[in-house]
């Protein structure tokens, strides 16, 4: 009767005390398991290398991406660059094989009639294509200064065609003025 009459309405009876004993244990046993993971420096340092090693990866193979990207646009461009200045190429020879025809048939008439004017003219055809040429090259100049590598390789390999072709441009630009004084000059008689 003494343990009844020492325990109070407050008072816990042993089996709540054990209860209450074992509840405190658990969360005791989890808190020191938090504050073990907190404590093990060496895993979270691996758990964070592991990480940065995969955001690494990531970051790299992203470069990687972007750099294949580049290179494709570079060779599509170099390659456009070539077709442009190969076709470009092409139709200045056929104008400038057409125009030459057309200015030769024109002074070869004219020739007869005014020899020495045509003379004249003729060197005056050769010094406006020494201009040109140097306004070309001063151009071809500017030109690559401002172009990409690749293209510009593209682009000399053109101008070593032109250059190979030079005699019959300039044959050509002089039968042209030629062929326009002459023009003019009967055009004003009549």
């Amino acid at each position: 009767m003494t343990e009844k009459a020492n325990n109070g309405p407050d008072t816990p009876t042993p089996e709540e005390l054990r209860a209450r004993v074992e509840g405190t244990r658990e969360e005791l046993g989890q808190t020191v398991e938090a504050l073990a993971a907190k404590a093990d420096v060496k895993a979270r340092t691996q758990e964070k290398a592991a990480a940065a090693k995969q955001k690494a990866a990531e970051a790299a193979g992203l470069a990687h991406d972007r750099t294949t990207a580049a290179r494709e646009k570079a060779t599509e461009a170099a390659g456009r660059a070539q077709e442009m200045a190969t076709e470009a190429a092409g139709r200045a020879q056929e104008k400038a094989t057409e125009a030459a025809g057309r200015a030769q048939e024109k002074a070869a008439e004219a020739a007869g009639q005014a020899q020495e004017k045509a003379t004249a003219a003729k060197e005056k055809a050769v010094e406006a294509a020494g201009a040109a040429q140097e306004k070309a090259v001063h151009l071809l100049r500017s030109a690559r200064e401002s172009t990409p590598e690749p293209v510009r390789e593209k682009a000399a390999q053109a101008a070593a065609a032109a250059n190979r072709n030079r005699a019959l441009v300039a044959a050509g630009a002089a039968a042209l003025a030629v062929a326009f004084v002459l023009v003019r000059r009967s055009g004003g008689r009549r």
